[in-house]
């Protein structure tokens, strides 16, 4: 059974996750850290942004606490923060992907 009071208590959290997950960019910069640590350069190379704009994402990612990063020499690395929003993009992804999957199949 559904605890609505512990439901209630988290669902500004919730809520505020998911408005940050929800632009295009930040959800494929997230995407591609499901797979692991991703060069900077890599996650450039995958957006239609400039590096201006990306780093602004990349900020709004860091600031949720969704992306953590470390720098080896000149490089930049990012990497998902958080377990459990690993696990629902994963989701996310696998839900996505077999939608498409099925269509291609009719």
């Amino acid at each position: 059974m559904i605890d609505v009071e512990k439901m209630h208590c988290h669902a500004n959290e919730v809520a505020n996750w998911l408005k940050t997950v929800a632009h295009p960019e930040r959800l494929m910069v997230l995407c591609q850290l499901t797979k692991g640590e991703v060069a900077l350069k890599e996650l450039q190379q995958h957006s239609s942004l400039g590096q201006s704009a990306l780093s602004q994402h990349l900020a709004v990612l860091k600031a949720h606490k969704l992306v953590s990063f470390r720098k080896q020499s000149q490089q930049v690395f990012y990497s998902l923060a958080d377990k459990k929003a690993k696990q629902l993009l994963e989701t996310l992804q696998d839900i996505c992907f077999e939608n498409k999957d099925i269509e291609k199949r009719k």
